[in-house]
């Protein structure tokens, strides 16, 4: 049993009088590094063993699976009584959604089943896609579907320089209908539904709890409200210093909204735990209001800004500083941590880390369609256990590199009789086959479909794919085991859970217990905190992106302010001179202006002012060392023992080790491990030559 009064006493007396206000609503303002999750799990354990409120009448939404997970796993670390399943309504919005669709609200009234699937973003592609052949839509921008897709949601039905609608309203009207028919819903229509079907008033818990409120789109909020009984109560946490997301539908007025509606008391947590004091001041340079933003910790070291001549000799640099750290500080890998502004920012980087053999790690984003082997296995699971699965029955058969590569003119033949298909008789037989089966024999799924005719076992591939199908199935039956479910029941819902959460065997976020570098975009830095934090590029056109609207250059100020405080002790900013990219300007964008001189130790590179006579010396002294490396060398076929010019390699102070392509008496052309082919003239570059 958790002793609250232990509990309470770790609070300072803002956090503590959060946790025990019993207002009805109530908005607390969570400022960066002030123990907001430490507050959430104590009001929950405080409203269950103080005030008596069962888990199951609480409702915990979070935007993160992550968050989710590290909310129940501290739960459960409070007190080893509490399971998973003592809290089946604490999770992302949609697991919460996709919960109450599955076991609670009537799906039948909106023409659905409660076994119905989850379809990702990439299977709701594949549908539109097929649905447009198969009637002949005329859609405009179709590379920009998505977007379009989004837009009709939304009542929009012009697109881009469109002056006459197309058929995209019917197309949308099309999946619509299509979706109901193969009982499948998609991440939106999740909420959407959940959210009109809460309206009867069949589910009303006692408590709604919301993490980072500041993230919250309109359907959220509405969803939200429906769930709301004339007893519920709320307690929303949240920062509107790290609105952040307004290209996904958060809302900057949602504090005022919130307020207004609800009629909430409002509370902040203004003490920050986590960065030194010139950090934080830094930081509060970025804020539309500082004031009550305060700090505890003491002054620490001043905040680096370094100017690079380019990515190329940011990246080398960025090794020899990790380096240094790891090796004469005893600094961990995984306490080190660069962000920044876009995903393809990271290559650079990474390239160099590894070929310094440091551990690293990019946070990005994955996906079924990454392995393809998966995304085939997957669709043939589900067109298995639903039967109305029309598209993944599809996906299933047509796939070339594994399917049985059939044309859609041929599949439609199969379901009129006139033909016949292996694969499509296991699938229309799987059901059959499940219900004898026992959940311990699920690795026999493998042999059942007899996969190893569609994965090619002559191929070089063979052995990977099948370690990836046999590490699936023993993950699904791990997670049937452990729910004690019946086998068909278990692989519906574990292949849900997956296209909520992601798959375990496919790693789409940092772990932070990991001895690595961390490398990840701003956007993905959000909830996290490291020793010693570089922010690299910033540039006008990257930190911050370039942009007309006064809110979005608004935006980027609270994106770079959530950089600079994920940083607790050593923070450096760099910039380029020559970005390597025409969108990028030269030089320090305004952010770096804002930093307070005070708080900045510049480290920037001086370029040489040199006249003609001393161009004209170093173009002698070169001319010099260039005959005596030449001089030195042994002319080719002289010794037979001697390797030839190809062979020879070479060390540039900014490429690194190469091996030299050809040279003449002016020029030299080398190859680099990491950097390919360079030509240079001798009078104004120096090699240092290895063998």
């Amino acid at each position: 049993m958790i002793k609250t009064d232990t509990m309470l006493r770790k609070l300072n007396n803002y956090q503590k009088d959060a946790v025990l206000d019993n207002s009805p609503a109530l908005l607390l303002n969570a400022h960066v590094g002030s123990g907001k999750t430490t507050v959430l799990i104590s009001k929950v354990m405080y409203l269950r063993f103080v005030k008596a409120i069962d888990l199951k009448d609480m409702v915990v939404l979070t935007f993160t699976n992550k968050a989710a997970k590290e909310i129940k796993d501290r739960i459960k670390t409070e007190n080893s009584e509490i399971k998973d399943k003592d809290m089946p309504y604490f999770g992302t919005f949609h697991h919460v959604a996709s919960k109450l669709l599955s076991q609670s609200l009537p799906v039948e009234d909106i023409g659905y089943t409660s076994d119905f699937t989850i379809m990702d973003p990439d299977e709701l592609m594949e549908m539109a896609y097929r649905l447009m052949i198969e009637h002949r839509f005329n859609i405009k921008f179709k590379n920009k579907l998505p977007n379009r897709i989004e837009a009709i949601k939304n009542g929009i039905t012009l697109y881009g320089n469109m002056k006459r609608e197309d058929d995209m309203a019917a197309l949308w009207e099309c999946m619509v209908e299509e979706k109901q028919k193969q009982n499948k819903m998609d991440f939106d229509d999740l909420i959407i539904n959940a959210t009109k079907l809460l309206k009867i008033g069949l589910f009303t818990p006692k408590w709604i709890i919301i993490d980072e409120f500041q993230d919250c789109n309109a359907a959220q909020l509405a969803f939200m409200k429906e769930m709301c009984g004339t007893d519920t109560k709320l307690f929303v946490v949240g920062d509107p210093n790290q609105i952040i997301y307004s290209w996904r539908g958060s809302e900057k007025n949602i504090f005022t909204t919130f307020k207004q509606t609800y009629d909430a008391k409002e509370m902040t947590l203004p003490i920050n735990y986590r960065s030194s004091s010139t950090i934080l001041d830094a930081a509060k340079q970025f804020l539309a209001d500082s004031s009550e933003l305060e700090g505890v910790r003491e002054e620490g070291n001043k905040i680096v800004v370094k100017n690079h001549y380019n990515p190329f000799n940011e990246a080398k640099y960025l090794c020899d500083q990790i380096k240094n750290l790891q090796r004469e500080a005893a600094v961990n890998y995984r306490d080190i941590a660069i962000f920044y502004r876009t995903q393809r920012q990271s290559k650079t980087i990474e390239d160099a880390l590894v070929k310094e053999r440091i551990p690293v790690e990019v946070s990005m984003k994955k996906s079924l369609k990454d392995v393809p082997v998966l995304r085939w296995f997957v669709s043939l699971l589900k067109a298995s256990i639903n039967s109305n699965d029309k598209n993944n029955i599809i996906t299933a058969l047509n796939n070339k590199e594994f399917g049985e590569g059939l044309s859609f003119a041929k599949i439609r033949g199969l379901w009129k009789s006139e033909d016949s298909s292996v694969l499509l008789d296991k699938i229309i037989g799987f059901e059959a086959w499940c219900n004898p089966t026992k959940v311990e024999n699920i690795s026999e799924i493998y042999d059942y479909f007899e996969l190893d005719n569609y994965l090619s076992p002559t191929s070089s591939t063979y052995l990977e794919n099948k370690t990836f199908i046999l590490d699936f199935i023993d993950s699904m039956k791990h997670y049937i085991d452990d729910k004690k479910l019946a086998l068909t029941e278990g692989m519906l819902e574990y292949l849900n859970s997956s296209t909520l959460y992601g798959l375990n065997i496919l790693k789409d976020s940092i772990d932070v217990e990991d001895d690595s570098v961390k490398l990840m975009t701003l956007h993905a830095c959000k909830g996290l905190e490291f020793n010693h934090v570089f922010i690299v590029g910033a540039n006008d056109g990257l930190i911050p992106l370039r942009s007309s609207s006064t809110e979005a250059y608004e935006e980027e100020k609270r994106l770079f302010f959530v950089g600079i405080t994920r940083a607790k002790d050593d923070l450096e900013i760099s910039y380029y001179t020559n970005p390597d990219n025409y969108r990028v300007l030269e030089g320090p964008s305004d952010f770096v202006y804002m930093l307070p001189s005070h708080l900045v130790a510049k480290e920037e590179s001086k370029a040489r002012l040199v006249d003609l006579q001393s161009i004209r010396k170093e173009i002698q002294e070169n001319q010099v060392k260039s005959a005596q490396i030449q001089e030195s060398t042994p002319i080719e076929g002289d010794d037979p023992e001697e390797k030839s010019s190809d062979e020879k390699r070479v060390k540039h102070e900014k490429y690194g080790e190469g091996i030299i392509e050809s040279e003449d008496a002016d020029s030299i052309t080398v190859i680099f491990d990491a950097y390919g082919s360079k030509t240079f003239s001798k009078f104004f570059t120096t090699l240092e030559y290895l063998s």
